[in-house]
């Protein structure tokens, strides 16, 4: 899904943390705990719509899978993290 504003000529993303920064998550500011969304689908990771198996499948509300650029590597502790908060049973072992 692409949103872009009315005029706008470029996708619009956004970086989206997957352990939240801060207290009382403590993830960390770093490229491998980022990803880049459009931002219908940054509220519904944050609030737990969906998550993201370690398979980079997408899990909940939302089907398909994340596409990932080949020199972008993303800590799966972190993908466990987020799916473990929101109540995912998918990975957590």
């Amino acid at each position: 899904m692409q949103y872009r504003y009315k005029n706008q000529e470029r996708p619009l993303c956004r970086g989206v943390h997957i352990k939240p920064v801060g207290k009382p998550h403590d993830g960390d500011d770093s490229i491998d705990n980022l990803l880049c969304l459009c931002p219908n689908h940054h509220v519904m990771f944050d609030k737990g719509t969906f998550s993201i198996a370690d398979d980079l499948s997408l899990i909940g509300d939302v089907e398909g899978t994340l596409t990932v650029h080949t020199k972008h590597y993303i800590n799966t502790e972190n993908l466990k993290y987020h799916r473990k908060s929101h109540g995912y049973k998918i990975g957590i072992e």
